[in-house]
């Protein structure tokens, strides 16, 4: 009877286990939502909508085949939005009764048009539009529109490329959306799936199990009982015959035993004494493995609160979205970096122009001018990407868009360099406008996290000790007078490498050591670049602004002539001149302007200077 009911204890045991692991594998329902779509309307770009991918809980698993070029990315649906302007897309959304999803293809309305008046060039000039040379394919009727190629935008989050398809597990919030596409010009990826994972609830299947390895744990018992009672009993029973009477054997004395002998009741005594004394010991066991707090809550009335974290909540409406994120900021500061680099090396002028414009990209063009004629002219600083040290997008959904970026190199020697980056249009790409290496020993004043980002101020704001337009012009005085300007008590004296360089003492001591047969003067004004301002915690602002310094050497003396050498021959080409010679620098300039409540001077926070322009008068 002991082996029949060990063997049934066993055949239950696992029947158990395998239906409580049959629950879980086999058995299972499937483990993933999928629904698959198919856009038939021939759209060069997919939106795949944040609140679309958030339809079910989950990490979003997203599949996308088609032929050729599987293109996709993720960024902010406005974004997104405004980056396709009046491209035609297919714009996917979910069904929950039927969990599919569905296309509609959305052609958005072209853009209002300028009034009709039509210069003599016969265009309607379009703000922020790049003029394009007039065709005679412009007057013929319109082909089909082919889209912008999507790859390496500076808008985006992430981007992926594969051939054939592409599969990408996401978890993104509602305003972020998918971009499908293929290279912009074929349409877009037709089969797109995606797939939520699905929580099925199995709460037999662990009981299941451990009442199973429970009940194989009893059957094993009884099968060992079994087996002990069979050797015990040794088949059956046999009556022996009688034995003979032994004579009596005589009793020796035995010596009085030297332990002490106890009875049934101190054995029993003492086996509960060993199983008490063993309690105790798992006991401690037990609670030398728990730590302090875990030994007060067990024994604790109540057990003790979890702490919490409480924030006050801010309205959607008062939340400004940032330019960039910090991940998105290293990517195009890498990449202005790459195409910086390999413009200098080999002086591309075009290359240089997709990441560089304003006075940072004049330094540039100037410079590969002057050493394609004077090989032994250095090139100018290059934009390190090792580390952005400090990020300051400009708190904005709309365009233009402006970041200021504080980079350093590998080399700790050379001095970190502030960049502002600007993206007129949703379709370009952020091209630096300053490049200015910070001064040394001149700390920079607080801004707001990256997070949160800053305002762009008017250039006419009042709050400021100076306002940002005059910024510039108060400084070229200074480097023009010294302490007989105005605004020399406005603007911290020292530390200021520019104005030790070209300041009022070096323009003096230049004129002096000039030839008597020519004259030296000197002229400055603002420059071309944009003054942009942004505000710092301290309700200051981060001024970037250039000016321009021109030398102009004539010659006073009859048949006299003025020699150029240096960068200025490499840049006019000139060996000597008998007119005069008019030389123009570029300064750029990075400041920090106190509130008008504070009364700190102005901070020149660093500065680049380079020769821009030669022209014989």
């Amino acid at each position: 009877m002991r082996f029949v009911s060990a063997i049934v204890a066993f055949v239950i045991a696992a029947g158990m286990i395998l239906y409580g692991i049959a629950q879980r594998t086999w058995l299972a329902p499937p483990d993933r939502l999928t629904s698959t779509v198919n856009t038939d309307a021939g759209a060069a770009f997919t939106v795949l909508d944040g609140a679309v991918l958030g339809s079910n809980p989950g990490q979003q698993r997203v599949r996308v085949d088609g032929e050729g070029t599987v293109f996709v990315a993720y960024a902010r649906t406005s974004d997104i939005i405004a980056w396709l302007g009046d491209e035609p897309y297919s714009s996917l959304s979910y069904d929950a009764e039927t969990q599919a999803l569905e296309s509609r293809l959305v052609e958005p309305e072209p853009a209002d048009e300028a009034p009709a008046e039509t210069p003599a060039g016969g265009e309607i000039p379009v703000e922020g539009a790049t003029p394009v040379a007039e065709s005679p394919a412009a007057e013929a009727p319109a082909a089909e529109a082919t889209g912008p190629a999507p790859a390496g935008s500076d808008l985006w989050l992430e981007e992926r490329t594969e051939e054939g398809a592409l599969t990408w597990t996401v978890s993104v919030p509602d305003d972020i959306s998918l971009l499908v596409a293929s290279d912009g010009t074929q349409p877009a990826p037709s089969e797109v799936t995606v797939s939520w994972p699905l929580r099925h609830s199995t709460p037999w299947a662990g009981p299941l199990i451990i009442g199973g390895g429970v009940l194989l744990l009893v059957g094993l018992a009884l099968y060992i009982w079994a087996l002990v009672h069979m050797r015990r009993t040794r088949g059956p029973r046999r009556k022996s015959p009688p034995k003979l009477p032994q004579a009596p054997r005589p009793r020796t004395p035995r010596p009085p035993a030297l332990e002490p002998t106890t009875t049934a009741k101190g054995r029993r005594a003492t086996r509960r004494m060993v199983a008490v004394t063993a309690g105790f010991g798992v006991s401690a066991a037990l609670l030398a493995g728990c730590a302090p707090s875990d030994v007060d809550a067990l024994f604790a009335d109540d057990p003790a609160p979890l702490p919490t974290v409480t924030t006050s909540p801010v309205p959607e409406e008062e939340i400004v979205p940032v330019a960039v994120t910090e991940g998105q900021l290293d990517r195009i500061v890498e990449r202005v970096s790459a195409t910086v680099t390999q413009s200098d090396g080999e002086r591309n002028a075009d290359l240089l122009r997709t990441r560089m414009a304003g006075p940072a990209l004049e330094e540039r063009l100037a410079n590969y001018t002057m050493r394609g004629a004077d090989g032994g002219i250095a090139a100018p600083e290059p934009i390190p990407a090792a580390t952005v040290s400090l990020a300051l997008p400009q708190a904005t959904d709309e365009w233009p868009r402006t970041v200021l970026a504080v980079v350093s190199g590998e080399d700790p020697a050379k001095a970190p360099m502030a960049v502002l980056l600007r993206q007129e249009t949703p379709r370009d790409n952020y091209v630096v406008h300053y490049s200015v290496p910070l001064q040394a020993n001149v700390p920079f004043p607080a801004v707001a996290p990256p997070t949160v980002g800053s305002p762009v101020l008017p250039n006419d704001v009042k709050l400021l000790a100076m306002p940002p337009a005059d910024v510039g012009a108060q400084y070229a005085d200074i480097l023009a007078q010294g302490e007989a300007s105005p605004a020399f008590p406005l603007f911290q004296a020292e530390p200021d490498g520019l104005r030790t360089r070209v300041g009022v003492d070096y323009k003096n001591t230049k004129k002096a050591n000039f030839p008597s047969t020519a004259s030296l003067e000197f002229s400055n004004a603002l420059g071309t670049g944009a003054t942009i301002a942004m505000a710092s915690n301290d309700s200051g602002a981060i001024v970037v602004t250039n000016i321009l310094e021109r030398e102009t050497a004539r010659p006073t003396a009859e048949g006299a002539t003025v020699n150029l050498e240096g960068q200025v021959k490499a840049l006019s080409g000139l060996g000597s001149t008998e007119k005069g010679v008019e030389s123009t620098y570029g300064f750029q300039l990075l400041f920090y302007v106190p509130p008008s409540s504070d009364e700190t001077q102005v901070v020149l926070l660093g500065y680049a200077t380079s020769l821009i322009g030669v022209r014989e008068l």
